[in-house]
């Protein structure tokens, strides 16, 4: 499945100055974010229900859901909704991620916590990086998956890193004239 997102936000306005912190960190990343007080986001946002765009968001058009967990978190009406939609539609693939930033954790009617992995911190930089290893690394995954799967291997790899994207010829058969 095609995803818009490679990972959406879930927050309480109280979080949000660390959120977007991880936000940005995960664009340099070149990670597709859905962070709803960004300005790409507030234009899919404007004039339409934000509970149906949410459900959209975070039960459809995002691969990975980060909830960031906190007393103000499980306060809040709205990130306790996005937080049960994302169960419901990603539990059971490990791709919902709660993040416990101050030791209040979620209610273990909303999931499995067996089965759940979680990260705790209030890191920005320990979060960050935690998020986007997870998502290169399924993306990665996928990759190598879908080149394996094909007729023929590729000699083409691409590498990304975060200053530009490099393209490596492998073990061409042939000749290639320079």
């Amino acid at each position: 499945m095609k995803y818009q997102y490679d990972i959406a936000l879930s927050f309480a306005t109280e979080n949000q100055d660390l959120v977007e912190k991880v936000y940005h960190y995960l664009r340099a990343e070149e990670i597709t974010v859905f962070f709803a007080p960004s300005p790409e986001c507030q234009r899919i946002l404007s004039g339409r229900s934000q509970r149906e765009v949410f459900y959209e968001i975070f039960a459809l058009k995002a691969k990975y859901v980060a909830l960031f967990v906190s007393e103000f978190y499980l306060g809040r009406e709205v990130p306790m909704e996005e937080a049960s939609i994302a169960f419901a539609k990603h539990g059971d693939r490990g791709s919902v991620i709660p993040v416990y930033l101050d030791g209040t954790v979620l209610p273990t009617y909303m999931f499995n916590p067996k089965n759940q992995n979680y990260f705790r911190s209030n890191n920005v930089v320990e979060i960050a990086v935690h998020l986007a290893e997870k998502i290169k690394s399924n993306k990665s995954n996928n990759e190598e998956g879908a080149m394996r799967c094909g007729k023929q291997e590729s000699n083409v790899r691409i590498v990304g890193n975060r200053a530009q994207k490099q393209v490596f010829i492998n073990e061409l058969k042939g000749h290639i004239e320079l």
